[in-house]
């Protein structure tokens, strides 16, 4: 999987349909399948397998008596729906991950190294609202250190 980063904008058709914007299709291998997710509050991710498996394998091992950790795989699992493309590379975004994430019409897709969101554009842009580039550097860089 290439990095993808930067923003694309985009819409749902009337059959809730749309593309992977050209900018991050090529990024994504050929040869594995692609994915919605849950991931992230307020979007829908879109991830090839083996970056959906690379978040979501730290559950392939639970313990099925302890049932936090069983609910919450059971949670996160269920909320995992393939994409399935026409011909013309369109896809149709569930029902439920629409609702989940207030999709609309107007889409923004963001790239976030090894996979991308697809917001609702006036969700993702009340989200990042009040971040500025020295708010984020100063985040990441507390990151950083605390997972060092």
């Amino acid at each position: 999987m290439k990095f993808v980063s930067g923003t694309a904008n985009h819409q749902l058709d009337a059959k809730f349909r749309t593309r992977i914007p050209a900018k991050y299709r090529s990024a994504f291998p050929e040869n594995e399948s692609l994915h919605f997710v849950q991931f992230s509050t307020g979007c829908v991710a879109i991830m090839c397998t083996s970056v959906m498996e690379k978040y979501l394998l730290s559950f392939s091992n639970v313990d099925p008596a302890d049932e936090d950790v069983m609910r919450a795989k059971r949670y996160l699992y269920s909320r995992v729906e393939d994409v399935v493309e026409d011909t013309q590379k369109r896809f149709m975004i569930p029902k439920s991950m629409r609702d989940y994430a207030g999709l609309k019409r107007k889409l923004v897709s963001v790239g976030m190294g090894d996979y991308i969101e697809i917001w609702e554009e006036e969700n993702y842009l009340q989200s990042i609202k009040d971040m500025s580039v020295a708010d984020a550097n100063r985040v990441a860089k507390d990151y950083r250190t605390k997972n060092a």
